[in-house]
């Protein structure tokens, strides 16, 4: 049995490895994609006329969302490997987000068939993770990569859906949800340089008192991005069959 004073102990030292802004950030995703699926299930079920998600400020929006989970991943990875890469701890870290990502692609099919979800955030994130691990500790690198794979897609015309364009007879036409490592792998990478830097870093000065409420919403980002919008969905069909 753990005692009291090693409890605290351990107690601390979470709170400790905590940062407000990687909390903050993961906080403002969640909220704002919460609030986006919302309206277009408003849409979906009849009950507004938008062109969700791809009308002006609702596409603006979408990227918005992404581009903070992907950069809060880029800085997650700084702190979570900085001191060196554990293959028990990545493996536990890929092993909970591809299984992540398979429920969504596996709902998605049943839910959505022409539309499915074949890679969405939760499949870049875990690729990326394997792909961008190995830069933790070269900032500059990471950096210079993410300005090349920015450069390159503005000076490069290439399919939307890049690289599964290939193979796209075989998957969806129109997925609820595409994140392509071109150009987003470049978030990700801007976060590991980013997280070399004072505000993300470890000093006492930047672990503010964090919210309880901001706290728990980015402790829980996985579990509410998986399980939001089936809520969501299972009250709007729960309303129109009370209606």
């Amino acid at each position: 049995m753990v005692s009291g004073r090693c409890f605290i102990l351990i107690l601390l030292a979470e709170i400790v490895q905590r940062n407000s802004y990687i909390d903050l950030m993961r906080a403002t995703a969640i909220i704002l994609m919460v609030a986006f699926h919302f309206v277009w299930d408003l849409n979906h079920f009849g009950y507004i006329s938008t062109d969700i998600p791809n009308g002006f400020f609702w596409k603006e929006l979408r990227a918005v969302i992404v581009s903070l989970f992907l950069f809060s991943v880029g800085v997650s990875l700084v702190y979570s490997y900085q001191a060196g890469i554990s293959t028990k701890k990545l493996c536990w870290r890929l092993l909970k987000i591809t299984s992540a990502a398979f429920l969504v692609t596996l709902s998605s099919l049943v839910i959505f068939p022409n539309n499915w979800i074949y890679f969405g955030v939760l499949h870049f994130i875990a690729v990326s993770t394997l792909l961008l691990v190995w830069l933790v500790g070269k900032p500059k690198l990471a950096l210079l990569l993410s300005i090349f794979i920015l450069s390159a897609y503005i000076a490069i015309e290439i399919p939307w859906n890049w690289p599964f364009s290939y193979i796209e007879q075989y998957i969806s036409k129109h997925p609820s949800d595409l994140v392509t490592l071109f150009p987003w792998l470049a978030l990700p990478l801007l976060g590991i340089w980013a997280a070399n830097f004072r505000i993300f870093g470890m000093a006492p000065a930047n672990q503010h008192a964090i919210n309880p409420y901001v706290t728990f919403l980015s402790q829980h980002s996985l579990l509410i991005y998986l399980f939001h919008q089936p809520l969501l969905f299972a009250g709007f069909i729960a309303i129109e069959w009370i209606n």
